[in-house]
């Protein structure tokens, strides 16, 4: 069985601690749509940073 695993996501925790902000920061970030809803992912009732689309955005 051919199953494709997606690494290239991380728990907003580490996220923000990469950008020196806040838990909530990034939610709050999330709730106002200041970041797109394509740079995140829920995982079984978690929420993760899908890592190449937030450096997409970041660029921008």
């Amino acid at each position: 069985m051919d199953t494709e695993i997606n690494l290239n996501v991380i728990s907003i925790k580490d996220f923000a601690k990469k950008i020196k902000k806040p838990v909530s920061t990034i939610y709050e970030w999330r709730r106002k749509k200041v970041i797109p809803e394509n740079c995140f992912k829920m995982v079984a009732g978690s929420i993760f940073v899908k890592v190449p689309e937030m450096q997409e955005f970041f660029n921008a």
